[in-house]
């Protein structure tokens, strides 16, 4: 089998799996011309999962536009383009033990422009800070699955002008449970200054659950080019949560490397670090991810081996090996 058809092969394998835990058949087409039978089998299979995926990005961002219109009264700005969005992810993590743990995540943003302050309806499976921050930086899954009591959704309100060079985002919303858990986040971002050739950011939010009270997690992120090729990152979060009355602190650093245009590989190691009863490390991990996209700007495969060693283990190293597939509907 030739190059081209080979990665037209593993190509249609993932959308096919895609497609059928979407929709439970694919969109019939007709035959596309190829050299090789095999090739032109899984040509028409890709190109119906495309048409299936347009058809949906399609109806999602017309939706949108709609719900903007009926709240506004105009229509979107010229060569405006909505930026509404759903995601589906679907991560599988194989431990050292043996442990098979999925995710099934899914995400979606309405892209609301004529709001006086860029309003967006949000929807999202899992709530991120609902997760240690030890399970939110590593590649591996939770077991997290779609499930309505922990689903969010509300508004996003993210004004265009800035305040003192700071970005401002705030959000309002609900758990989807009985009875229903409101929530409200408040968050600054603040590109600094280059310092020479690094390039800081540093991130505060604060945040407020009626079940879990308040919490802040401030964050910072430095982050420098090394030749065409490569890029050195290195972030730290501290994060408090007053139910629980302790920090948890991050700290990650990362070497990125471009393969191509189309492939990404990053190197890091972590560290995890709790004030629960002193100040001390709690865990530590080294891993790396190689990012490829799989289909246009769509599709999105992520392969990521990591070994972590947990201080209640004794430190013993804990190997796993996490797949993960994003698939994005928008314009």
């Amino acid at each position: 089998m030739c190059m081209s058809s080979r990665e037209t092969y593993l190509k249609a394998l993932l959308l096919i799996a895609t497609g059928l835990f979407m929709t439970g058949s694919l969109i019939a087409s007709e035959s596309l011309d190829s050299d090789a039978p095999e090739a032109g089998f899984f040509s028409r299979t890709l190109f119906g999962a495309e048409s299936a995926r347009d058809t949906w990005s399609e109806h999602w961002v017309d939706f949108a536009e709609g719900v903007d219109h009926y709240f506004s009264k105009e229509n979107a700005p010229p060569e405006y383009k909505n930026e509404s969005y759903v995601n589906l992810q679907l991560k599988q993590t194989w431990e050292e033990q043996g442990d098979i743990q999925t995710d099934v995540r899914v995400k979606a943003k309405f892209d609301l422009p004529n709001t006086q302050r860029k309003a967006k309806l949000f929807f999202s499976s899992d709530e991120y800070t609902e997760n240690s921050l030890e399970e939110r930086v590593r590649s591996n899954s939770t077991g997290e699955r779609f499930r309505r009591k922990e689903s969010v959704s509300g508004i996003e309100i993210t004004p265009d002008d800035e305040w003192n060079k700071w970005k401002r985002s705030a959000r309002l919303g609900i758990k989807l449970r009985a009875p229903l858990v409101t929530f409200g986040r408040y968050r600054l971002r603040r590109p600094m200054e280059p310092w020479g050739m690094w390039l800081p950011e540093f991130t505060q939010e604060v945040w407020y659950f009626s079940d879990r009270g308040w919490g802040a997690t401030s964050e910072f992120e430095i982050q420098r080019p090394l030749g065409e090729q490569f890029r050195l990152r290195y972030f730290t979060v501290l994060e408090f949560e007053d139910q629980y009355d302790f920090f948890e602190n991050l700290h990650v650093l990362s070497l990125n490397q471009s393969l191509s245009d189309d492939s990404t590989l990053e190197y890091r190691v972590g560290s995890v670090f709790s004030t629960e009863f002193r100040t001390q490390m709690t865990a530590y991990f080294v891993g790396a991810s190689y990012n490829y996209k799989l289909y246009e700007d769509w599709v999105f495969l992520t392969v990521s081996p990591e070994v972590f060693f947990p201080k209640n283990d004794g430190w013993d190293a804990e190997a796993s090996f996490t797949i993960a597939l994003n698939v994005y509907f928008s314009e």
